[in-house]
């Protein structure tokens, strides 16, 4: 071989992440699914193409399976029962396309301005929560009517009993109440 021979190759490129961005949202405008499918349909389209372009093996993947959007939609609401956090639903969007892969959600606080005033921090919440009526089943009603009593039995029946007078606890006493529970 002399000197001035030269063998060349050509090796193509291929964006793998703005042919796998294409597909998905080709795969979107033909999207087809249950109800449940739909409703996660914009934001698994907007996280997998975050992911495309985060990860170019799993950009490939996306491109090379004939597997389809509608079909990734279909397999994260499948066996998901009526709530679906966030993280597994991107979970298994992911893994829909490349099972091993594997992720992760970070969440970090950033503090803007100036923290809150003394009175601000003083003020009683504007929101306040709601009284949960406690579990406690209802008594069956009674097979058979009888006449109603009269307004003097009804008072009788109405009186408590004399509650306890309250002794003072213990400092190291704990005190269980299961009252209106029963």
């Amino acid at each position: 071989m002399d000197s001035t021979t030269h063998t060349t190759t050509t090796v193509e490129f291929v964006d793998w992440r703005a042919k796998a961005k294409a597909k998905l949202e080709a795969e979107d405008k033909l999207f087809k699914g249950s109800r449940a499918a739909k409703s996660v349909q914009s934001y698994v389209l907007r996280t997998l193409l975050g992911f495309v372009d985060q990860e170019p093996r799993f950009a490939e993947v996306v491109c090379n399976t004939q597997r389809t959007f509608s079909e990734c939609c279909a397999a994260v609401v499948n066996n998901a029962g009526e709530v679906l956090s966030d993280l597994e639903t991107y979970r298994r969007a992911v893994q829909f396309y490349f099972p091993n892969a594997e992720v992760s959600f970070s969440m970090n606080i950033k503090l803007t301005g100036a923290p809150p005033t003394e009175a601000e921090m003083q003020a009683p919440a504007t929101v306040k929560p709601e009284e949960a009526s406690p579990n406690v089943p209802k008594q069956a009603a009674p097979a058979h009517t009888t006449k109603p009593a009269s307004k003097a039995e009804k008072k009788t029946d109405a009186k408590k009993p004399a509650k306890k007078k309250k002794e003072t606890p213990a400092e190291d006493d704990m005190q269980l109440s299961l009252d209106g529970w029963l």
